[in-house]
């Protein structure tokens, strides 16, 4: 088989399936299938789905060197939501090898992409990793402001908003009795 398609569609359901070492060679013929014919978008998707695959077998040499090719080519596609996506895959890599400093700022240039495209829900997912990381190190008023810092920039209509907004006033309410 080598449609780039096809292939790309087969490692996401070994993917999905948690079958990790077929999704990425599924994913590499994939890659040089699209290469082949010059379809750099899907190559970029691709990549970024390679370096996924390999965070999740722990490959952290091979899921940074995806990731960073994975950047350049949406980088040279003029994709914000490809590099947004991609470089909060990157923060997502550095956290697994415990490199923390780097990976937040990952997340933050990442979430800061997304916001300036508007993608709200993308951003706020990206707030929300970057939280968890701080509150697995037990950094409590980072974590509290990262999520802040996602909800702050949600639309200010969004229903989402207020209710976070609201949940996030509620221990401090409980606090002073109200």
């Amino acid at each position: 088989m080598s449609d780039p398609v096809k292939l790309h569609g087969l490692g996401i359901t070994h993917f999905r399936a948690r079958r990790f070492v077929e999704a990425a060679d599924a994913f590499a013929e994939a890659y040089a299938a699209a290469e082949k014919i010059g379809d750099r978008k899907r190559a970029a998707e691709i990549l970024n789905d390679v370096g996924v695959t390999r965070r999740e077998l722990s490959e952290w040499n091979q899921a940074q060197a995806a990731l960073e090719q994975a950047y350049a080519l949406f980088a040279e596609l003029g994709s914000v939501k490809g590099k947004a996506q991609v470089m909060g895959n990157i923060g997502s890599v550095l956290e697994g090898q415990e490199r923390y400093e780097e990976a937040a700022d990952a997340y933050k240039q990442s979430g800061k992409m997304f916001e300036e495209i508007g993608d709200s829900d993308s951003a706020m997912y990206v707030w929300q990793a970057l939280s968890r990381m701080r509150m697995k190190q037990g950094q409590w008023l980072p974590a509290i402001a990262a999520y802040e810092e996602g909800i702050e920039n949600m639309p200010d209509r969004s229903l989402k908003k207020g209710l976070l907004r609201r949940i996030l006033r509620l221990p401090g309410n409980l606090l002073r009795g109200r």
